[in-house]
């Protein structure tokens, strides 16, 4: 009888204990799930290195991956500025082949990836009197947009920078708008303008991120350099980040800080900077990555023509005749724009992420001098959208697709802007 007794207790207790420890194992998923304030996002640096990196809730909040089914704990990104919440972040070894964080994979880079998305100027714009709807999907479509170029199964997404729009506390006449919106250099502005829309699109792709003059050292620096720029963190400004090549097996990209350009003026510094950073790198056939155009046109108001931007890159363009470049993607204007040149490469502006549109070019563009050149053929378009990239035999389809994923310009590189097809063609 004591046997029975003593028996019917421990099967008791150890089904209790079973209990309790399905409880805590789920309360503790649940909790480590809410300490992730974002998914986590893998990134593209130096050389195509891979590093993955979370927004947490507190310091003490950093998850582990399994890398090739070994736990390594995610580090502190350090010093977290005044206003943000913690980063943590994990460079990943080259040759892993998967890396998971609560058994959810992440999307590592792709030797030579086939499937390119890229756009930039995402975030909802508030700034003095200029007011952008931030509730309406249509007026703001960049998390539309996101969740779009995520179906499209792209092995790498680029953003050609100004992530954060959202300078200015909303005024009361347009609390509509943008009534409670988070505002300035702060972790709630940067997850309102970046990190929600963003979200599926982050955890679907490696990303190479590119730095605007939304992230110069006179606005939105520190969220760039904390959370975004793929280099180690000082807890500083740069107004001039080095230059570096992404080499992901064949296909390489060099990334250029346009942050601080000159728009309309030829900084005599600026042009000796930029051209020593052009010198710098020497490519086989890259992509050049900023956020200025080095030959695009800002839209002007009644007759004028629309004016070439960017001069100081022109200029150092110039002096350094650097070689080893098919194409440079820019974004900076808000709108698409196709611009090919005479013995220089081929210019795209994907500046149409989300942030209120600039006003359409009107004038035909061909013809139209750029400093030391003229344009061959030229093509703009006012659609919020984004761009994928397809690899080809020769070389790479490009698509403009809207918000809804519809075609609306087709083109070859190389080709030439006249064999462009409008539409589904």
């Amino acid at each position: 009888m004591k046997i029975r007794k003593l028996r019917g207790e421990l099967q008791r207790q150890i089904v209790f204990a079973a209990a309790f420890l399905f409880v805590v194992f789920i309360t503790l998923a649940a909790t480590t799930s809410g300490q992730m304030l974002t998914p986590v996002w893998v990134e593209v640096g130096p050389d195509g290195a891979a590093i993955a990196r979370v927004v947490v809730n507190s310091a003490s909040d950093c998850p582990s991956i399994q890398i090739d089914g070994v736990g390594v704990r995610m580090a502190l990104r350090q010093p977290t500025p005044p206003g943000f919440r913690p980063a943590c972040e994990l460079a990943i070894p080259a040759g892993a082949r998967t890396a998971k964080v609560n058994g959810k994979t992440l999307m590592l880079p792709h030797a030579d990836p086939t499937r390119i998305v890229a756009f930039g100027d995402t975030g909802c714009r508030i700034k003095g009197s200029a007011i952008q709807d931030c509730n309406d999907p249509a007026k703001w479509p960049f998390a539309g947009i996101a969740a779009r170029a995520a179906s499209e199964k792209p092995q790498l997404m680029i953003h050609v920078g100004d992530y954060l729009y959202r300078e200015s506390p909303c005024p009361l006449a347009s609390e509509a708008f943008c009534g409670g919106t988070p505002a300035g250099d702060n972790w709630d502005a940067w997850n309102a303008d970046f990190f929600t829309p963003a979200a599926n699109l982050l955890e679907a792709v490696p990303w190479a991120f590119a730095r605007g003059n939304h992230e110069d050292c006179t606005r939105s620096w520190r969220g760039w350099f904390y959370y975004l720029d793929p280099r180690p963190w000082s807890g500083m400004c740069q107004t001039y980040s080095p230059p570096y090549m992404i080499k992901l097996g064949g296909f390489e990209i060099v990334m250029l800080d346009s942050s601080a350009v000159n728009e309309l003026f030829a900084d005599q510094d600026q042009i000796i900077e930029y051209t020593g950073q052009l010198l710098s790198l020497h490519p086989e056939n890259a992509w050049l990555v900023d956020h200025h155009p080095f030959w695009g046109f800002a839209p002007t108001i009644g007759p004028l023509p629309p004016i070439p931007i960017s001069v100081p890159l022109e200029d150092a363009w110039t002096r350094a005749t650097p070689r080893g470049y098919s194409l440079i993607l820019s974004g900076h204007i808000h709108l698409f724009e196709f611009v090919e040149l005479q013995n220089r490469p081929k210019q795209l502006v994907v500046g149409d992420g989300g942030t209120q549109m600039s006003s359409p070019i009107q004038a035909a563009l061909q013809g139209m001098p750029i400093r030391g050149a003229i344009t061959t053929g030229a093509e703009a378009e006012q659609q919020f959208g984004y761009t994928l990239f397809t690899k080809t035999k020769t070389g790479w389809n490009f698509t403009l697709k809207n918000s809804a994923g519809e075609k609306l310009i087709s083109c070859e590189i190389p080709g030439s802007v006249s064999d462009c097809k409008s539409g589904a063609k």
